[in-house]
């Protein structure tokens, strides 16, 4: 398979979801937020917490950044794909779409690349600034900077977050044959940042336990990673066998 049809495939989508002005300003939204938000936390908070407590504060906060950070970077993801599949069925340009002589393969590939390639850059850009920005942070305020996001928070970022971007599309593949709008495709596609959650919060059960969080916070991550990863699996095992052209046809 070469990769230039599904190049072409991928830049008309993005095209196409670019021209409408709420995923635009979400895709700018999703990647700044994320960054400006963890900047803000550092700068308002640290410098307010006495001396004993700064290490607590700084152990509380670390979990929520990666988290942050993957929730934001999913966005695109859901609006560019909702556009890409649920879009061509809104806007009747699927049959067109399917007369062309791309193949299945090269279609899904397509379609995919276009609606991962934003979010990936989002969220590798925004977790190499925030780790800068948080940095240059600390040394302002006079406080010994600490790596924001953490270790576990940078495994998460590094497996949990890429595997999510990719279960997104498969899912979106099988609401598209559902629904019939795109921001009911927004709706039930978004739901997964939920999973977030759970690296967010469970390593505060630390603060409970007394144990390290950061014990509790590689135990987040790694059960994110599982959680996500049975999504990816489930997800395109069943998008996989959706996206052909008999079906899609069908959702002419």
């Amino acid at each position: 398979m070469t990769y230039n049809k599904p190049m072409v495939v991928a830049k008309a989508d993005l095209k196409m979801a670019l021209e409408v002005r709420y995923v635009k300003y979400s895709m700018l939204f999703a990647g700044l937020m994320g960054p400006i938000l963890i900047v803000a936390m550092i700068a308002i908070i640290i410098p307010i917490m006495p001396p004993s407590e700064l290490g607590f504060m700084i152990a509380f906060l670390n979990p929520m950044i990666a988290p942050l950070l993957a929730m934001f970077a999913v966005i695109p993801t859901t609006l560019i794909s909702a556009n890409a599949l649920v879009g061509e069925r809104e806007l009747k340009t699927m049959e067109p779409l399917l007369c062309t002589p791309l193949t299945d393969r090269e279609l899904l590939w397509g379609k995919t690349l276009g609606s991962v390639i934003p979010s990936f850059a989002i969220l590798i850009g925004s977790t190499v600034v925030t780790l800068v920005a948080s940095t240059i942070t600390f040394l302002m305020i006079g406080v010994t900077p600490v790596m924001m996001p953490d270790l576990p928070g940078l495994f998460l970022i590094m497996t949990s977050a890429p595997l999510m971007i990719f279960a997104i599309v498969g899912i979106m593949i099988i609401i598209s044959g559902r629904v019939s709008r795109v921001y009911e495709a927004y709706q039930s596609s978004g739901m997964l940042v939920i999973i977030f959650m759970i690296p967010m919060f469970l390593p505060w059960i630390g603060l409970e336990t007394g144990l390290p969080m950061v014990d509790y916070a590689w135990f987040a991550s790694i059960l994110t990673l599982l959680i996500t990863a049975t999504i990816f699996v489930v997800a395109w095992a069943i998008a996989f066998k959706q996206f052909n052209r008999d079906h899609l046809v069908s959702m002419v």
